[in-house]
């Protein structure tokens, strides 16, 4: 593996981190963290005011769950390294698909989590590696659409017209058909005599039949003539069945992301047995 892969050290050194493991308020180490990894430069200007403020906020979000996690000053930096990375990939421009994103993190920290020189090196442990992985998988990766929102680019398409060539003059055609059209003209004039003959058979018979307008009309009318205890009870009624869909949905993403997440546990428990 190329050395500059490795994410230890590479964007805060040891000091750095003894300092922001000091500083109490999360204000300070926002600025600090933001310095170090030149997000002033990366997203200057108001325009990119809320940029700045999302890509701070992850930061000391994460700076926290290292400390929640006592996790060493190594750790933490390398941590820390890995979203910036990741990050910094996935909204390059251009912005990249949720998964690829994922799978870009997943290599990252994999290449930290298993002694082999010098492919990887073990700076994570396996529960570090869990944790890790519930937790992006929970913030910022759940959260993906809408760093895509705030980091993705617009590109405008503006288009001009221009008319600097020479005037185009027209000639008139004689009025002459081609040899040909004729037939294919009394062919189409055929086909225009079926087709309007088609559509006043089709009338002729929808005209029988009940006025779906009318029937709308009175369904509504009967919806208005319920008493207003009546026209609660029916309102309530569609809100519980829709409340009911929502939480199914919810519920069928909830079962979908723990499979996901037992799956990477058992991926990564084998990469660990086998290293």
């Amino acid at each position: 593996m190329p050395g500059e892969l490795f994410m230890v050290w590479k964007h805060l050194s040891r000091n750095d981190m003894v300092y922001l493991f000091r500083v109490v308020s999360k204000a300070e180490q926002g600025e600090f963290l933001a310095s170090k990894l030149g997000l002033d430069e990366r997203y200057s200007g108001p325009q990119n005011e809320l940029r700045r403020k999302a890509t701070s906020e992850l930061f000391t979000n994460l700076l926290g769950f290292c400390h929640r996690n006592q996790m060493n000053a190594e750790k933490a930096s390398t941590l820390i390294s890995i979203f910036y990375s990741t990050h910094k990939k996935s909204f390059g421009p251009p912005v990249a698909p949720t998964m690829d994103a994922f799978k870009y993190f997943k290599s990252l920290l994999l290449k930290h989590s298993v002694e082999r020189p010098p492919f990887s090196i073990a700076i994570f442990t396996p529960a570090d590696v869990k944790v890790i992985t519930k937790y992006a998988i929970e913030t910022y990766f759940r959260h993906y659409k809408m760093y895509q929102y705030v980091f993705g680019t617009s590109a405008v398409l503006i288009l001009s017209s221009e008319d600097d060539g020479p005037e185009t003059i027209v000639e008139e055609e004689p009025d002459v058909m081609p040899v040909g059209e004729e037939d294919d003209l009394i062919q189409e004039q055929d086909i225009k005599t079926r087709a309007q003959t088609e559509i006043e058979s089709q009338e002729k018979s929808e005209s029988s039949k009940v006025d779906m307008t009318d029937v709308k009309d009175d369904d509504d009318k009967k919806i208005e003539d319920l008493s207003t205890e009546e026209q609660k009870k029916f309102y309530e009624m569609f809100k519980n069945s829709h409340t009911k869909m929502q939480d199914d949905f919810q519920k069928k993403v909830n079962e979908q992301q723990e499979a996901f997440t037992q799956k990477l546990e058992g991926m990564f428990k084998k990469i660990n047995n086998e290293g």
